[in-house]
């Protein structure tokens, strides 16, 4: 499936940011010698983000409705030998 509009941006835009994210000198600036809850302020903000940008994806990934640039009923589909 190719993605178009909307959809091709908000997928690059967030690939761009969890890249930026989880760059280790990012990274480094949150390994601190602080526990917090009783872990490490990095595991709480590596895992923090990460369950940030899984939900990003799922956001970016749902179906569009009508209004939407892909409306999934208005796509044709035809099979591998040519039938309708």
């Amino acid at each position: 499936m190719k993605r178009t509009g909307r959809k091709k941006e908000w997928s690059v835009a967030l690939f761009c940011v969890a890249f930026l994210v989880f760059f280790p000198p990012i990274l480094s600036i949150f390994d601190k010698p602080v526990l917090l809850f009783g872990l490490p302020v990095a595991y709480i903000v590596l895992f923090g983000f990460w369950a940030v940008v899984i939900a990003a994806v799922a956001y970016g990934a749902r179906r569009g409705t009508a209004g939407d640039d892909q409306n999934p009923s208005s796509v044709s589909r035809t099979s591998d030998q040519g039938e309708p």
